[in-house]
């Protein structure tokens, strides 16, 4: 898959994402679950909080993908990043988020923004 920079839009969480909570100490969080919609196709997605638990340090793209996405991606501290294919489109697409330990054993999850290659098909 070829990528170029220009091919690659930014969205913010709201814009993209239905299902996040608001709160005067965090911004976009995932409660039990929020689906994404592609904005390249429409197709939409289920995660499940866990689902940003289980995807730390993997990605199915390649290593050229890869580079582009990181030159795009904030770096700030406690950013992670879920990567994977459109199951419609096929655009690659990264969601930058923050885990947050609330002590214990819970974690919390913030989306920022999702990076959004070209798919094969158009909305």
């Amino acid at each position: 898959m070829k990528m170029q920079r220009g091919v690659i839009e930014h969205f913010e969480a709201r814009s993209v994402f239905r299902g996040l909570l608001q709160g005067a100490d965090f911004a976009n969080r995932v409660g039990g679950s929020c689906i994404y919609g592609c904005p390249r196709c429409g197709h939409r997605i289920r995660f499940r909080w866990r689902s940003f638990y289980q995807a730390a340090g993997s990605s199915p793209f390649k290593r050229n993908v890869r580079r582009i996405l990181d030159d795009l991606t904030p770096q700030l501290d406690a950013r992670n990043c879920l990567d994977f294919h459109c199951p419609t489109c096929q655009a690659a697409t990264r969601i930058v988020y923050s885990v947050t330990d609330s002590g214990g054993s819970a974690c919390h999850f913030d989306l920022y923004a999702a990076l959004v290659g070209e798919g094969k098909a158009r909305r």
